[in-house]
């Protein structure tokens, strides 16, 4: 079977993976998520940090993301709680923006720091999940999680499509060589414009703030998935896994969708609350 069907298989199982979890309701959803969260730890200690499973900070790191993620989404819910993850949210992003645009080549110390702080690693993941996980509290939860993959998604087969034929020029050779600034502006057009048209049928009129917004969640996108793909490059790893065909890994799939997630939480909860 050639890569292309493989992935193409892949894909749908895992949209109907998402699709069932969505349609039982909240509390599968959030047990779906939560178990991404899990899997996206895993990978990166295992194959990035070069860790076993049993190490104390393996288990640290996975002790905290479960606690955390379970005190915040079925113990204690309250907005103040999510307010303060989305906020958290943004700080990380902020953090790791930097280390995209402010490390310029391989550090073996960043890696040495990496690794010995590979314990975090629960924290780090636990603040996008509960961001993620803040939408499935609100009432129109269905509608506007189906909003973010649309708006997160859209970017990444937009560009895909758009860069095979018209892509000339690298938007950043040394981090990802596929990526053409052809392919980025066109991905975030249609998911934009996309996203745009779904909102307005499904959810509500679409206002000048919204378009920003949208344009601004979109571009973070493709900011996620730089962000994985200078870690790779770091250290030296083609995916963070084998474990879905044709895709690599978990965190090679929802790189992007973590980056976004506080973007969009926060951007919901300034809207509708």
């Amino acid at each position: 079977m050639s890569n292309t069907k493989t992935r193409i298989i892949s894909g749908l199982v895992l949209l109907l993976i998402v699709v069932f979890s969505v349609i039982s309701g909240p509390k599968a959803c959030l047990t779906f998520m939560g178990v991404v969260g899990l899997l996206v730890i895993d990978e990166l200690i295992i194959n990035f940090y070069d860790q076993r499973r049993n190490s104390k900070k393996y288990v640290l790191a996975q002790s905290f993301y479960i606690i955390g993620y379970y005190f915040f989404n079925f113990y204690q819910i309250s907005q103040s709680s999510f307010s303060f993850w989305n906020s958290a949210g943004i700080v990380l992003n902020v953090l790791l923006l930097g280390y995209l645009f402010l490390i310029y080549k391989k550090s073996e110390t960043l890696l040495k720091v990496f690794r010995a702080t590979s314990w975090l690693t629960g924290l780090i993941i636990l603040i996008p999940l509960l961001c993620l996980s803040y939408i499935v509290h609100l009432d129109n939860w269905k509608l506007f999680l189906v909003g973010l993959m649309i708006l997160n998604f859209m970017v990444d087969t937009a560009a895909y499509f758009t860069g095979k034929k018209f892509g000339k020029h690298k938007l950043w050779e040394s981090v990802s060589p596929k990526k053409t600034v052809e392919g980025a502006i066109g991905g975030v057009f249609f998911s934009v414009l996309t996203t745009y048209f779904f909102w307005k049928h499904f959810i509500s009129e679409v206002t000048p703030f919204m378009i920003v917004a949208f344009t601004i969640i979109a571009c973070s996108s493709q900011i996620g998935d730089l962000v994985q793909s200078k870690l790779k490059r770091q250290f030296e790893i083609k995916d963070s896994s084998s474990l879905i065909p044709g895709h690599g890994g978990v965190y090679d799939r929802v790189d992007s969708l973590l980056f976004v997630a506080p973007f969009y939480a926060f951007f919901l909860m300034a809207t509708f609350q």
